[in-house]
This record gives structure tokens, C-alpha cells and sequence, in this order.
């Protein structure tokens, strides 16, 4: 869980720093059900998780409530804010037919002792990269249809791996009002190897002085050479212009 405390002014809302907030799991009454106290930080953020005592809790409902009781802080008043979530799984598999490659996301809510899909709901289906997610085709979502389930093409070739090929494959969901955000994800050899040949101790325009490319050297030493011979020639031009001045004199 995400927990944001933000005060409203005349340029919108602004982040309230160090608030404390205790959260609570369906009833804020009980000690039992307390989730965590915790105090945002400068930017009025605080992430909190699920502790593993409240598990028995989670499991004997299908749907909860979380609680955040806020207290008074500097320009902050004292405020309550509830948010229902129903609990629910989403599965990523792969299909391989004669079309191609297709990665398949199924969103399941529980019911009971059941699982139950969930229709008309629009899943990401993408490739997890260090700059974030690249999506696996030319659509931005995919919709689940009747079995929870939500199909799209990999168009990807030649795409950037682990040295064996490895990508993550990662369906999301994003601040559904039912379910809230989902992830999961899966590694499949779908990219291709990547081979790192490191250049180091070879010569370079970026490597230290001793390991410069010959040409270089070669033309940096030429410039100095060539500076100083200029300099040495118009010493020696001015030292023999002294010596028949000298001459003239005498």
C-alpha cells in the first residue's frame, strides 16, 4: 500500500511531511487488526505491507477494507480515509502456435473457496526493461474477455536478453476501483543473448596516456616536436643577432 498526506492551496495539493498515520485492516477498533503506524516522509509518502500476522485475517474474507487513521500535524488536520479492495490474482502464461509467439494474462477475483474471472478489464501486457516496460505489441492494454483472460501478439525480434537469452515478461494493472494494482511475471528465452566483450587495457581515444592509439601519439608527439624546434629556432636566431651586434660595436 501506497499512503500519500497532501494539504490543498491556492497552486493545488502540496505534500504534508510527517504525519503520522496508523492503519488498520477492516475495523480500526482493534488492536489486532492494526497494519502499521508509520510517519510520511518529506515527500508525504509512506509504502506499507501486509504483515504476516494478518494473514488468517486476509484469507477468511473476499473482500477488505483499509483504514488510515491520520493525527493533527503542522498545517495538517486529523482526517480518516478508507479504501475496499477485493482480493484477486493475476496469471501470466505463454502461447507458441503457428502465428507466432502471444503472451496470455488471466485475472481471477475469489470468491468463496473458488476463483472467478473477471471480465472487461484492461491489462498491460509488456517486456520489464531498465527504463520500464516496453509493450509486447502495437496496443497500449489488452481486455480480458469472459474467462478473465487477455491475449496479445509478441512482435518483438532480435530483442536484448541476459547472456542466455532470458526476457521478463510482466502483466499490470494499474488502480483498478475492484482490485486495486497487480503485477506478476514471467522468464522466458525469448531475446537474444547478449555477448559483453569488454575492451579494457585496449587502445582508445578514452584509454589512459599510455594506451592511446599509435596515431595519436604519433600526432601529439609530432606537434611537440615541431613547437619546440620553432622555439629553439628563434633562440638560436636571436642569440647569433647578439653575437654580430656584439661585433659591430667593438
Amino acid at each position: 500500500m501506497k499512503l500519500q498526506t497532501k494539504n490543498k492551496s491556492d497552486k493545488g495539493f502540496l505534500p504534508a511531511q510527517k504525519v503520522p498515520v496508523s492503519i488498520y485492516l477492516d475495523k480500526d477498533s482493534l488492536k489486532e487488526s492494526l497494519v502499521a503506524d508509520v510517519i510520511t516522509d518529506n515527500l508525504g509518502e509512506s509504502i506499507v505491507g501486509l504483515p504476516p500476522s494478518l494473514a488468517s485475517l486476509w484469507m477468511k474474507s473476499d473482500a477488505h477494507t483499509f483504514i488510515a487513521n491520520a493525527s493533527s500535524a503542522a498545517d495538517f488536520d486529523a482526517t480518516v480515509k478508507t479504501i475496499s479492495v477485493t482480493i484477486a490474482r493475476l496469471d501470466l502464461d505463454t502461447v507458441n502456435n503457428e502465428n507466432g509467439r502471444s503472451v496470455v494474462a488471466r485475472l481471477l477475483k475469489k470468491e468463496g473457496s473458488s476463483w472467478v474471472p473477471i471480465p472487461d478489464i484492461d491489462v498491460r501486457l509488456t517486456v520489464k526493461r531498465f527504463g520500464g516496460y516496453l509493450n509486447i505489441g502495437d496496443k497500449e492494454s489488452y481486455t480480458t474477455d469472459s474467462t478473465g483472460s487477455a491475449e496479445g501478439e509478441f512482435l518483438h525480434k532480435n530483442l536484448p536478453g541476459d547472456s542466455l537469452g532470458n526476457i521478463e515478461l510482466t502483466a499490470l494493472l494499474d488502480d483498478n476501483d475492484e482490485v486495486g494494482s497487480l503485477q506478476t511475471g514471467i522468464r522466458v528465452p525469448w531475446g537474444t543473448p547478449l555477448q559483453f566483450e569488454s575492451n579494457f587495457g585496449e587502445r582508445s581515444l578514452w584509454a589512459t596516456g599510455s594506451r592511446a592509439p599509435f596515431w595519436l601519439i604519433v600526432l601529439a608527439t609530432g606537434c611537440v616536436i615541431s613547437v619546440w624546434s620553432v622555439i629553439i629556432y628563434l633562440f638560436t636566431r636571436i642569440y647569433q643577432i647578439r653575437k654580430l651586434r656584439i661585433k659591430e660595436i667593438k
